[in-house]
């Protein structure tokens, strides 16, 4: 991850997940979906606030978790004591090869610089027969059937509309994160016995100024700040007037997992 990445992650710390518990019901989705065993050594990678390490303590896991943000690690020490909390590279951990039997990251892999140098590094430091996975898309079907989604104009298909929309006015390499295909990560770094499944929360929001400041504590963040300055009030405006009809946020997001031989 790079340093304006981290920096941004920063800067939002205190505020992250804090408008409504967006990150930390997907974690709990995402956690019981990979299903780590009670006493596993687990890593939480980019942690974050704690989204998997809270759910992953309360699942009797001894929990490591790192996150290239100090200001982030600092805050999840203090809410989670028992885990080993270390500001880190994911591209470069410090801990020796075998360290852990399970790693898990969500949507961090496709902010990272070099998101094959980062899955080669989860895979370095599980033992034989552990398992990592994280949040990602790949062209190869699943290995579950997607969660249905409601049919017709949403919450969610219409702010996607407008992120779709303004992309035009991003400036180049505006914005953060790319999308990655999660199994051809994992085949390359060697992971065998692929595995691809979902996770999806359904966050209400009890009107749009609650969804433009949640908006404005993730990674949105990037893309908003990243639009020049008549098009961000523009969008924010916008925001702000979508109809009022649907006010439950529906998001999915596919989990991809394999093991080390």
């Amino acid at each position: 991850m790079n340093v304006a990445t981290w920096k941004l992650f920063d800067r939002l710390a205190p505020d992250y997940d804090e408008v409504v518990p967006f990150f930390a019901e997907f974690g709990a989705e995402i956690v019981a979906t990979l299903d780590p065993p009670a006493g596993c050594r687990f890593l939480d990678l980019g942690a974050g606030r704690g989204a998997l390490t809270g759910p992953a303590l309360a699942r009797g896991c001894s929990v490591t978790s790192i996150d290239a943000s100090p200001a982030m690690c600092d805050r999840l020490a203090k809410a989670y004591p028992e885990a080993a909390v270390s500001v880190m590279n994911a591209q470069a951990l410090e801990f020796p090869s075998g360290s852990f039997d399970f790693v898990a990251s969500a949507f961090v892999i496709h902010l990272l610089d070099e998101p094959a140098a980062g899955v080669a590094e989860a895979y370095r430091v599980l033992a034989p027969g552990g398992r990592f996975g994280f949040t990602g898309g790949s062209d190869r079907p699943s290995t579950s059937p997607r969660p249905e989604q409601p049919a017709g104009p949403t919450l969610g298909s219409r702010l996607d509309g407008l992120f779709a929309e303004y992309t035009v006015h991003l400036p180049p390499g505006g914005s953060i994160g790319n999308p990655v295909d999660a199994a051809d990560l994992l085949e390359e770094a060697g992971f065998v016995d692929l595995r691809g499944e979902y996770a999806s929360v359904a966050i209400e929001f009890p009107d749009n100024e609650t969804l433009w400041r949640w908006a404005m504590t993730h990674g949105y963040r990037a893309f908003i700040e990243d639009l020049p300055d008549a098009y961000r009030r523009e969008f924010h405006q916008r925001v702000l007037e979508l109809p009022d009809d649907d006010r439950i946020l529906r998001r999915v997001t596919g989990i991809w997992s394999g093991r080390k031989p």
